[in-house]
């Protein structure tokens, strides 16, 4: 496995490195030269950062090299500085596409906080308070924080992405030539938008509220399986899903932020009107993936080590995510799939209102659930050394007091 993240992280790099050889070539007209500075600056600084790190993580691991622990912020900084840095990063981007002959090479940076700083801001405040509660938890190292991030957005996305292309293509392919007529002379996507409107939205449904949701959260949760020799308790496996459902987030979202201002796709006026709702929105995603990953990763913790009452912790974030992915349809339905969703401006107001509900419930779950849910013992090296404090099963003994063993 291994070797394998070795593979991936290098082949991530390569790609950021070729990323960089489109900007030999850009366009003079300003917006489409502001798509193309985004589109390639901010590939090459995901993949290289992302699949760099991996790469070298891996490697290390390989060749034996401990990693150090890794300090984390208190979170009564975390907070507040998200609280004002994040509207105003929105309020320059904004700026920067209404104007994009200005200082074109500043946006795609803009762009990177816009679709970093809520994750980051998440997974830094739930390690913390995990860390505040599980006073006897074994520190998170670099590797093993880092890991669970890039598996999200690296790893899960590729596999999850995969099924979701595969069952899109299928499922549609199935529809357009029983229900649809079979008139693919303009493609699929063409074509999925001639379906009956009750199968549109059927189908739309299916993939957004149902195949994806169960798709993306078992292989972000899987996360725990792969960690498994690290014998993570409860807390610590949610954890590990809040920091896989973070990665998760930043790599779609960039993905969504380089399609927002393609000008062969949305016009000036609406870039204008819709990209700061994009970059906002994007705060509520990246609650709700880490959210529903961490509980997710929790059922995952159930089934391998046979605690039922965690099992209800996948279906609960498939749930949640399928929940806001429904919302988002009946809020603006006829910009997805086939485009048969309805259009309306009362399910605009209680669409919108269910996902600002939903929204401060999945941060309350972040909130919470490290509080909550314990690891209930200390990590199993503190054992090994009879380092265990005196209000567990066994005694503290000084690890110099300790019994030599053969």
């Amino acid at each position: 496995m291994l070797g394998g993240a070795v593979v991936v992280g290098a082949l991530s790099f390569l790609g950021g490195l070729l990323a960089l050889l489109t900007l030999t070539d850009l366009s003079e007209e300003p917006r489409r030269k502001l798509f193309e500075i985004n589109a390639a600056v901010g590939a090459a600084a995901v993949l290289l950062s992302l699949g760099g790190t991996l790469a070298y993580q891996a490697a290390s691991s390989l060749g034996g090299v401990s990693s150090s622990a890794l300090r984390f912020p208190n979170w009564r900084y975390i907070v507040p500085a998200f609280i004002f840095a994040f509207p105003l990063v929105i309020w320059i981007g904004q700026h920067q596409v209404d104007n994009p002959e200005v200082l074109p090479w500043l946006f795609p940076f803009t762009n990177l906080l816009i679709v970093s700083v809520p994750s980051v801001s998440i997974a830094l405040v739930v390690t913390r308070r995990y860390v505040a509660f599980n006073e006897w938890a074994w520190p998170f190292s670099w590797r093993e924080w880092t890991s669970s991030v890039i598996y999200g957005a690296i790893g899960a996305t590729t596999v999850a992405g995969a099924i979701n292309t595969l069952y899109v293509v299928l499922a549609g392919a199935i529809l357009v030539n029983t229900v649809g007529g079979g008139d693919w002379s303009d493609g699929l996507a063409e074509a999925l938008t001639e379906l009956p409107r009750a199968w549109g939205i059927a189908f739309d449904i299916s993939v957004l509220s149902v195949v994806a949701p169960i798709n993306e959260e078992f292989w972000k949760g899987m996360l725990v399986g792969f960690f498994f020799f690290r014998r993570g308790g409860p807390a610590r496996c949610f954890v590990w899903g809040v920091l896989a459902g973070a990665g998760f987030n930043i790599f779609e979202t960039f993905g969504n932020s380089i399609n927002i201002i393609n000008p062969e796709q949305v016009t000036q006026q609406q870039l204008s009107e819709d990209w700061w709702k994009f970059a906002a929105a994007r705060a509520g995603t990246g609650a709700v993936h880490s959210s529903a990953t961490g509980l997710a990763a929790l059922g995952f913790y159930g089934l391998f080590r046979s605690q039922p009452k965690y099992l209800l912790g996948y279906p609960a974030g498939v749930l949640i995510h399928g929940s806001w992915n429904f919302l988002n349809y009946t809020l603006a339905g006829d910009a997805f799939l086939s485009q048969s969703g309805p259009d309306s401006d009362l399910l605009d107001v209680l669409s919108v209102s269910a996902l600002f509900a939903l929204f401060f419930a999945c941060l309350a779950i972040l909130w919470e659930t490290p509080r909550r849910i314990r690891d209930g013992a200390p990590a199993p090296v503190y054992r090994m050394l009879r380092m265990v404090p005196a209000r567990h099963s066994e005694p503290a003994v000084p690890l110099a007091e300790a019994p030599a063993r053969t």
